[in-house]
């Protein structure tokens, strides 16, 4: 387990550890439907890659992905990336970007050359995903988040990516928070390296995400604790299947009283805006809550509609964790520059429920290494976070 390999590291370092503040942004602009089957797409492969192919998705624009800041080198680069629990690596583009690579060149990017602490790694770098992949080098320099400097990081650095939704993203790379487990070439994630080298007091961080922010105000990830402030009543706490995606088993998932599973696998991923549900059950969750697909295979339910529809019931340890029209039904823009009422739920693209921002917008959520568990409370309400 995480913490029995770690805790001798950490036993001289940790008195004199942090407990860390991230503020988090996101994008302040409606969603598109366009970006919402992208989304879809990508979800489905992430879940259910190729076989002997290692899968990580990069996530659209549009959709409300939560970002922030760190810097990699000395001097320091700046970079906007995404804290994503679905993946486990740290990466980010690299300079000299082709004349061809679009996502490239909108983006901040690494330039080995100039920093000072940079450390040659010789190694190949590349990640498959549905849609494209990427590939580089891996290299290893210091990279600070919120002041802490993690020295000797390794981590990708793009020099092509061919995914085309990573063009118009907000952020530059990917900060993976699962497991080494999973994590491409057996790379060290930066949160391990945080707790080994005394720079946080516990291997624990925690997501508030302000569904109704601003783009500057979205929410704050903690690092090395959990903020009270952040959720009201008590911590539900699970257990994790094993350590790779942060996999749990639910209870229950119900539609008002129709129960549509029973003691389920779910993973809990800060990477997916919307609510992955499993291939077998995905079209009777839309026909349970009244949504009807279009000629694209988009499902909606119509906007006059949406405070008569279902609850969602999620079972948790015994506690019940509910969505409603309000968390599950996302307000779109199609291609006319209409707003119609989109359903939150996607197709995983395979037998796992994900539960991704539409859920932990709505419940504060813990991820504790030292235990192996998940803990879930309701997020206050205008909560306090960080410029």
């Amino acid at each position: 387990m995480f913490k029995l390999v770690i805790t001798i590291l950490c036993l001289a370092l940790i008195a004199d550890a942090a407990f860390v503040r991230i503020p988090l942004n996101k994008p302040n602009k409606r969603r598109s439907v366009k970006n919402i089957n992208a989304l879809a797409a990508v979800l489905r492969h992430k879940y259910n890659p190729r076989k002997n192919v290692t899968s990580e998705e990069l996530r659209n624009a549009d959709n409300d992905a939560y970002y922030g800041a760190i810097t990699i080198g000395t001097p320091p680069q700046h970079f906007q990336v995404l804290f994503d629990t679905g993946s486990s690596n740290l990466w980010i583009p690299g300079a000299p970007c082709a004349a061809s690579d679009e996502a490239c060149l909108t983006h901040n990017t690494y330039n080995a050359s100039a920093s000072s602490t940079y450390q040659l790694n010789n190694q190949s770098f590349a990640i498959q995903y549905g849609s494209g992949n990427l590939s580089g080098y891996l290299a290893t320099d210091t990279v600070t988040i919120s002041g802490l400097a993690v020295a000797n990081q390794t981590f990708g650095v793009a020099t092509a990516e061919s995914n085309a939704s990573f063009i118009a993203a907000n952020f530059d790379g990917i900060f993976g928070m699962a497991f080494q487990q999973i994590a491409v070439d057996n790379v060290v994630p930066p949160f391990y390296n945080l707790y080994t080298q005394g720079l946080i007091d516990t291997p624990v961080f925690a997501f508030y995400l302000a569904r109704n922010g601003t783009s500057s105000r979205g929410g704050e990830l903690t690092l090395g604790g959990v903020d009270p402030k952040h959720y009201v009543g008590t911590l539900t706490y699970v257990d994790i299947f094993y350590e790779s995606y942060w996999q749990i088993q639910v209870d229950s998932f119900s539609i008002d009283d129709t129960l549509v599973c029973l003691y389920c696998f779910a993973i809990v991923d800060t990477g997916t805006s919307l609510f992955g549900v499993p291939s077998d059950l995905y079209i009777g969750v839309q026909n349970a809550i009244g949504a009807r697909s279009d000629t694209f295979g988009n499902y909606l339910v119509p906007c006059n509609y949406t405070s008569y529809l279902p609850v969602l019931y999620v079972n948790i340890n015994g506690t019940s964790f509910n969505l409603t029209s309000d968390d599950y039904i996302v307000p779109v823009e199609n291609d006319k520059g209409d707003i119609v009422c989109m359903s939150g739920f996607i197709n995983s693209g395979g037998p796992v429920w994900v539960l991704g921002d539409v859920f932990i917008g709505k419940y504060y959520t813990v991820f504790d290494m030292e235990k192996d568990r998940i803990g879930f409370a309701p997020a206050a309400v205008n909560a306090t976070v960080l410029n």
